[in-house]
This record gives C-alpha cells, structure tokens and sequence, in this order.
C-alpha cells in the first residue's frame, strides 16, 4: 500500500515539473511603405527561466508590445510598421 502511495506522489510530482519548459519568443517585423515591396525581419527573443506556455504567452505579448512602442519612434511619413509574437519551445 505505501508503494502505491508513493507511486502516486512520484507521478504526480513528474508531471507537475514537466508542465514548466523554456519558451522563445518569435517575432516577426514588417516594414511596409508605399510603392515599394514590405520587407520582413525574424528575430528570436530568448527567456532564460522555465515558464507555463500561459505565462509565456503573456511574456511575448509584452515584447510585442514594447517592440512595436520603439518602433514607433522612428515611423514617419507613410511607413507602416507590424510586429507578431508567438511563444516556441
């Protein structure tokens, strides 16, 4: 019976420590200006801590937000200028 017990503690614990893994954040730049063809950028954002996929969602969500603030100072005229984000293991 405590084996079991045991077992159950072990497999429960495994499963809750695989759960958390290091996520990248991929992003992809855009520039777009009229009468020329848009050009793209990728770029690999890294985290150096273990995360949930939720919480490296939010993570990239938030470098896509500052991301595209710093872009915005340098737009002018009829530039356009997208950025994307997604969490990759």
């Amino acid at each position: 019976m405590k084996k079991c017990v045991l077992l159950a503690f072990l497999m429960a614990g495994l499963g809750f420590a695989s759960c958390k893994k290091t996520y990248s954040c991929q992003c992809s730049t855009t520039l777009s200006k009229t009468g020329y063809d848009p050009y793209t950028v990728s770029s690999v954002e890294k985290n150096d801590i273990k995360t949930t996929k939720k919480t490296a969602e939010k993570i990239c969500a938030q470098t896509e937000k500052q991301l595209t603030s710093n872009d915005a100072d340098y737009i002018s005229g009829n530039e356009q200028v997208t950025i994307s984000c997604a969490a990759k293991l």
